[in-house]
């Protein structure tokens, strides 16, 4: 019975261990927790409309849940020479924005080569000048007479050169066809790489779509799913198309600066200072603006820079640097305030970076505010217990040594799991025969012949964690 209990304790121990040292074998992103799922981190709920779906209760239709709506802006179909814009694009856009929804635009077209989506696209451009939008401005691409028999190969250069068009006028851009489109016609991963939103119909082999998203997810593929085409939702009479938008970027405009150099502390009066960084947006950014304010008036520019990138990032050059002069700056504080306008016409600040100048670059002298005096009998006690273990109840600790103790913490943290592994093979090292152990783990790998397969990579840096572990432990020398 013993001896049972032995083996069964070997074998529930051996278990442990090497699901252990496989779990920490793995990369970051296999191991549970490491890395987010591919599932949906928003689920937005908007709808398309074009004049179909005559006037509109925009008010009705946010109250009722409806975060953006893509509003068809034109049609454009060269089998027919019909070349026709929405007579409810301008009512549509106005009425939802004054519900406080956001909107994105979109026109169907037939095109098949760069020279058609250019006149195109130029088309359309006319008809949204002077409009902002949070969302995309999309190609709607679905003509089987003009467009289904073209290979991605022989498409997408003439795709690609439309996006390039809209995004050159400011405005993001983005592809709406149907999931048999994408992957017949269209190459959706080079639409990924280049950053353009994908928004994709796909109702699931029903007729006239889902009545509900529940069940299924398109977010590893689309930026937008069209899940339904005769949805209901207040504020609209007719069937309506209705859509889940998998991220927030579109309803929380913002710019980051990322590798920059800007004025911070003191600056020495008559010194040049030369900007850099790198602006941002997941949105194009149509102007990026650099001010430069006194502390006191931030709304009272003494030097001012404009410059329109049209493109989701900008890098700060010598431009901005020869319109900012910091040379005729006197002495003084100062804000430099960088701000950004987006394809939705939002202004959004980008950063704001304080300075002061100076006669001699050094920073200005402040008031200093002398420590508290204290007793003689407080100073008296204070050093007793700072040398009496008996007075201060515990022995005097050195400020380096503070830092060790506020520091433990954290590394423990840090290391805990690694930690615990490498006390379960000691346990196991000093307890248990692992001789035999290994022994059967060579065998199996053999017999298994993991040298030949995938696995076979987890294997061996399991082996070498165990082996790192318990020479780390002190135990290499009892193997």
């Amino acid at each position: 019975m013993k001896r049972f209990l032995r083996r069964l304790t070997l074998l529930a121990t051996a278990w442990v261990l090497c699901m252990t040292c496989m779990l920490y074998a793995l990369s970051p992103a296999d191991r549970p927790g490491g890395m987010l799922r591919a599932s949906a981190a928003a689920e937005v709920f908007g709808i398309d409309v074009s004049k179909y779906q005559e006037r509109i209760d925009w008010k009705a239709a946010a109250e009722g849940g409806v975060k953006f709506a893509i509003i068809r802006c034109c049609k454009i179909i060269r089998a027919y020479d019909d070349w026709e814009p929405d007579e409810r694009f301008d009512e549509n856009y106005k009425g939802a924005k004054e519900a406080g929804i956001a909107v994105g635009a979109y026109m169907f077209t037939d095109a098949a080569t760069e020279q058609e989506f250019a006149e195109d696209v130029d088309y359309m451009l006319k008809l949204l000048d002077g409009k902002g939008f949070e969302l995309p401005v999309f190609l709607d691409m679905e003509s089987a007479s003009r467009q289904e028999h073209l290979s991605p190969k022989v498409f997408m250069p003439a795709v690609l050169s439309g996006l390039e068009r809209i995004e050159e006028a400011g405005y993001t851009a983005g592809v709406y066809s149907s999931t048999a489109f994408f992957s017949e016609c269209i190459d959706r991963k080079l639409l990924q790489e280049d950053g353009y939103a994908i928004w994709e119909a796909n109702y699931f082999n029903t007729v006239n779509g889902l009545s509900s998203p529940e069940g299924h997810d398109l977010s590893g593929v689309a930026t937008i799913w069209q899940y339904s085409g005769c949805g209901k939702t207040p504020g609209v009479k007719t069937p309506v198309d209705c859509n889940i938008c998998y991220t927030t970027q579109f309803f929380n405009p913002g710019a980051v600066i990322t590798n920059s150099m800007l004025p911070n502390g003191a600056i020495k009066e008559g010194s040049p200072f030369d900007i850099a960084g790198t602006v941002s947006s997941d949105a194009v950014l149509r102007s990026i603006t650099g001010e430069i304010c006194p502390a006191d008036a931030p709304d009272q520019p003494l030097q001012s820079v404009t410059v329109n990138p049209y493109a989701r990032s900008y890098k700060l050059t010598g431009f901005f640097t020869n319109r900012l002069d910091f040379t005729q700056l006197a002495c003084g504080e100062y804000t430099l305030k960088l701000t950004a306008v987006d394809s939705s016409d939002t202004e959004v600040t980008v950063c704001e970076s304080r300075f002061t100048v100076t006669p001699d670059g050094m920073p200005l002298a402040t008031e200093t505010v002398p420590p508290p005096q204290t007793t003689t009998e407080s100073t008296t006690v204070s050093s007793a217990a700072a040398s009496d273990p008996a007075v201060s109840g515990s022995s005097a600790v050195s400020p380096a040594e503070r830092v060790t103790e506020f520091r433990q913490p954290a590394e423990k943290h840090n290391n805990g799991f690694e930690r615990w592994w490498l006390g379960l093979i000691a346990w196991i090292w000093g307890h248990l025969p692992c001789r035999s152990f290994f022994a059967w783990c060579a065998s199996v790998t053999v017999k298994l012949s993991l040298e030949r397969t995938p696995l076979h990579r987890v294997f061996a840096r399991m082996n070498r964690v165990v082996e790192i572990g318990c020479l780390g432990c002190g135990l290499g020398s009892e193997y």
